[in-house]
């Protein structure tokens, strides 16, 4: 039997929960407020340059991704497997030791040298690692309770590597240098990095919402710039004041606006980051590593040459570096300030000829850019359902990444379609 289902939010949970309601046969209208969908996986085209909503990547060993993706038709650009890490004097290259195993054992032995990487550490890591690498590779596990950091004390590995190395990468990764994520995000992670490639869309991550969107069957209706204002007995109420009838409900929304429909909800914490988009001159000149500052100095935390991942990202001629922090300023009127910093840094780190005639294209202050992991808001997550037929659907209840976006957009789905059978 054939039933109305609606769906609030057309991001990336609300689109991976309308394929899989739509496969089923039923009819679906998505909702958004906005006036496009995807959430907060957006491109921008300026000046002739592709602009990601903040800097996003997409893991290939993702689980979720090849059953909603064309993966083919993404065209995707992988990132050199390793980082560029600045402590302050010098920067070493710590590469993936099976897939560029030379550049590895080189960054090992000048980590080392510089102070880096204290040899008792190199030798941990790898057990830790291995650890990791045994957990589900389908999802993170449950919350283990016990911080990021604290983990990686527990397995001997010192302070100086976790500050230099660990807080810089996995600071980018979370929008959250404090290594207090719960340490099954970092597991899960770790898993990921190991079994594929960070990548963008040579179009833009962007594209991922292009796809999902244009893959949607004429069962799904997509109702742009309408917003949900309450959900009622079975039926969602407009802003406009219009009514749609729904046997049931999937809210994919952001979790911030959860409370709009469920008011004694607790608030979720963010981590939010500030993105400072600069077009070079010269591309040849930018480093084809992700670039880390380990030192702890100024706002700058990490940052990439797009342009020399997908050249696609720039006009021929021409590079795009983005750089990145989580030290929001309090006032967003010293956004540019903050850029302006994030530059002087990376002059220290690339030198001055790779920075010359930098010129700011674009500047993201995005301060809900993705749910905080900490043990305390994984214990503390939102219920996955707001009553009878009323399904919750976002990153918020999964790891907080595209991955967990799809993964309970697919959960919302399964949870909707056993309540009508």
């Amino acid at each position: 039997m054939q039933r109305q289902i609606i769906i609030i939010g057309a991001g990336i949970a609300g689109l991976s929960a309308a394929r899989a309601l739509t496969a089923a046969g039923h009819v679906v209208t998505l909702v958004e407020s906005s006036d496009r969908a995807g959430g907060r996986v957006a491109s921008d085209r300026i000046d002739g340059f592709t602009i990601d909503r903040g800097f996003q990547i997409y893991l290939s060993a993702y689980p979720e991704g090849p059953a909603l993706l064309d993966l083919r038709a993404l065209d995707l650009k992988a990132f050199m497997p390793g980082a560029r890490v600045w402590n302050g004097r010098s920067s070493v290259t710590i590469a993936h030791p099976f897939r560029e195993p030379l550049a590895a054992l080189v960054g090992i032995v000048r980590g080392i040298a510089g102070g880096f990487l204290p040899p008792s550490d190199a030798l941990r890591m790898l057990p830790f690692v291995r650890a990791a690498l045994r957990g589900p590779s389908d999802q993170p596990g449950a919350a283990c309770g016990v911080g990021a950091r604290a983990r990686l004390r527990a397995a001997g590995i010192s302070d100086r590597t976790i500050n230099t190395f660990f807080r810089a990468f996995f600071g980018g990764v979370f929008f959250d240098s404090s290594l207090e994520t719960d340490a099954s995000r970092l597991d899960f992670l770790l898993r990921m990095f190991a079994e594929g490639f960070a990548c963008v869309p040579a179009k833009g991550m962007g594209e991922i919402a292009a796809q999902l969107t244009r893959s949607l069957p004429r069962t799904a209706q997509l109702r742009l710039s309408t917003k949900a204002e309450a959900i009622e007995m079975g039926r969602v109420r407009l802003a406009s004041g219009e009514v749609l009838d729904a046997d049931s409900v999937i809210v994919a929304t952001g979790a911030h606006e959860l409370r709009r429909f469920a008011p004694n909800l607790p608030e979720i914490h963010w981590c939010g980051t500030l993105s400072a988009w600069f077009a070079t001159p010269e591309p040849s000149r930018l480093p084809s590593w992700l670039v880390l500052n380990g030192s702890g100095l100024g706002a700058f935390n990490h940052g990439a040459a797009m342009s020399a991942i997908a050249p696609e990202y720039a006009p021929s001629g021409r590079g795009l570096f983005v750089a990145n922090t989580a030290k929001l300023p309090s006032d967003p009127d010293r956004s540019r300030e903050t850029a302006e910093d994030m530059r002087r840094t990376l002059q220290q780190i690339l030198g001055r000829a790779a920075t010359d005639g930098w010129k700011l294209v674009a500047l993201q202050r995005i301060e809900r850019a993705i749910p905080r992991q900490w043990p305390s808001d994984l214990a503390g997550r939102l219920p996955a359902s707001l009553g009878s037929r009323v399904f919750v659907a976002g990153d918020h209840l999964e790891d907080a990444s595209i991955n967990g976006a799809m993964r309970s957009g697919r959960l919302a789905a399964s949870a909707c379609l056993r309540s009508l059978a």
